[in-house]
């Protein structure tokens, strides 16, 4: 477990938010490391061990520092304080990329953001196996921190000709993704796990985009990776080109997600959705 120093941003949650992520993903390795069994929700989504002991240790340690704030997590819905609430709240994805957990192929994180007042304010996205750390805070960018580097401040790239690379899943195949991608002329795609660590590879610059028309995409796969990817200078909406709700019971994002490293792609991404879906 690596040790973060010298936070590059001032929000002043910033080194709880940092806390907690190792915390939970020290409870992950562990799990990780042995053998575990695999149960199934009602909507026949999988979840382990590791996702409900994570879970419970970042609403602890959240209810810790933070006993006024609301807390929203894939495992336990809304979590109401038990003292006056306040405006805002906390929106955690244990294990975002729980299938690529049960295969242990190493491509998962853990994803907590800051929602005050509705609106996106610090998120972390934090790669156990790897030890990658990526923070950011409203306009303040986005930064990643690893083993093997100090703080580096991420930019998307804005030139994406003329081979276009598409950020893509194993486990959940987007038709519509790849129709797109063929019309525009990619010819590369990079398979990632989670939506965070497919938006940090934008974020680095190893795709261009990525595209899920899914249903079922909720507040906890988007919230922690959209501000770390807006802060560095990506472009995310629904299919429809509407802004993500981060409203306590307005979780659910019913017009799937695009993810571009410019305006101009994304306009594309856009009109061709909305031909082809």
């Amino acid at each position: 477990m690596i040790s973060i120093k010298n936070i590059p941003i001032s929000h002043p949650d910033a080194p709880s938010l940092v806390g907690v992520v190792l915390s939970a993903a020290e409870i992950i390795l562990q799990i990780y490391s042995e053998n575990f069994t695999t149960e199934y929700k009602e909507d026949r989504e999988p979840v382990t061990i590791a996702d409900k002991r994570s879970d419970e240790q970042i609403i602890k340690e959240l209810q810790q520092y933070f006993p006024s704030d609301k807390i929203l997590t894939e495992e336990h819905g809304l979590v109401i304080p038990s003292i006056k609430e306040s405006n805002r709240l906390w929106i955690v994805d244990p294990i975002d990329g729980t299938k690529e957990f049960i295969n242990r192929t190493g491509e998962f994180s853990v994803q907590i953001a800051l929602a005050i007042n509705e609106s996106l304010s610090l998120g972390a996205v934090y790669q156990p196996t790897s030890s990658t750390l990526y923070l950011a805070s409203e306009n303040e960018g986005c930064w990643q921190y690893s083993s093997e580097s100090d703080w580096k401040r991420l930019y998307v790239s804005k030139s994406f000709t003329p081979n276009l690379t598409l950020a893509i899943s194993k486990n959940h195949p987007c038709s519509l993704g790849q129709r797109i991608h063929k019309l525009l002329g990619g010819t590369n795609q990079i398979s990632r796990g989670g939506v965070g660590l497919k938006l940090m590879a934008i974020a680095k610059n190893e795709a261009n985009y990525y595209i899920n028309n899914s249903n079922k995409t909720k507040a906890w796969d988007s919230a922690a990776p959209e501000i770390l990817f807006k802060e560095a200078g990506g472009i995310i909406t629904d299919l429809k080109g509407n802004s993500f709700s981060y409203a306590p019971k307005d979780y659910r994002h019913k017009n799937g997600l695009v993810a571009s490293c410019s305006n101009e792609l994304h306009e594309k991404v856009l009109k061709l959705a909305q031909v082809y879906s």
